[in-house]
């Protein structure tokens, strides 16, 4: 017969046993973990919940960043199994990519408050004074594209021009979310921003013509070192997918093709 110390342990240990073996029914937790551009983050947001209602006990842990960090991130293998960036990002990191397919485009825009105090019209405008701008820093990738509608610009406006804007550079930022910020703030009365950053209730938009502008492509790519490479990838199958391109034109993307 055993002693009462011994039962003890003995119904500690088949306890412990039990709450080791995963009863029937229940949910195994499995998290994807998602680099984004950050100027992605709404219309990412919401097909994440589509994604997660069809895959239960899936959760994605999405980070919404600029594309050097997640080009850096990429690069030294820190965790992620999918990523959403900007293809100038995967095509130098091609070798630690998989899957790698457009989903998006985006073009430039200008972004001013609702009264318009600097009385930008054009892109010419965002050189005259009274002008605060916000603009990628040089290393990003929203302020490299910044950077070549300036110089498109600067073939009709002159070197002037581009001297006249980079007096009127206020807010510099990696992250265009953040660059869109200091407009919403008031750090800055216009900025060089995605056209998916466009809200009406916030701001005027300036078109940016043609001739200037530069139109973007944005892939997904799956990573080598992806701990859920095939839910990763059926992330990204919904986002090229149909679904998933009806939410990115919503948020004012375009077609990848």
């Amino acid at each position: 017969m055993l002693s009462m110390p011994i039962k003890i342990a003995a119904v500690s240990a088949v306890a412990l046993l039990a709450a080791a073996i995963p009863q029937p029914g229940a949910a195994a937790s499995t998290e994807i973990v998602a680099l984004v551009a950050s100027n992605a983050k709404g219309a990412f947001t919401e097909i994440i919940k589509e994604f997660e209602s069809k895959h239960k006990g899936v959760t994605v842990m999405a980070s919404y960043l600029g594309g050097t960090t997640i080009g850096k991130m990429v690069d030294e293998q820190e965790r992620a199994d999918v990523v959403l960036v900007g293809s100038s990002t995967t095509d130098k990191e091609s070798q630690m990519l998989s899957n790698v397919t457009p989903v998006l485009r985006n073009k430039e825009v200008i972004l001013v408050p609702k009264n318009n105090p600097a009385n930008i019209k054009t892109v010419k405008d965002i050189g005259n004074k009274d002008v605060k701008l916000a603009i990628g820093t040089p290393a990003s990738a929203v302020g490299k594209l910044a950077s070549q509608v300036i110089q498109n610009a600067a073939a009709v406006y002159g070197f002037e021009f581009v001297k006249d804007v980079r007096d009127n550079i206020k807010v510099q930022a990696e992250k265009g979310s953040d660059i869109v910020a200091a407009v919403a703030g008031g750090q800055a009365n216009a900025a060089i921003a995605f056209e998916s950053d466009k809200d009406d209730s916030k701001f005027i938009t300036i078109p940016i013509e043609d001739k200037f502008n530069v139109v973007s492509t944005y892939n997904m790519g799956v990573t080598k070192n992806a701990k859920n490479g095939a839910l990763a990838k059926e992330l990204l199958d919904l986002v090229a997918g149909g679904d998933g391109q009806a939410v990115l034109k919503k948020f004012n993307y375009m077609s990848p093709k």
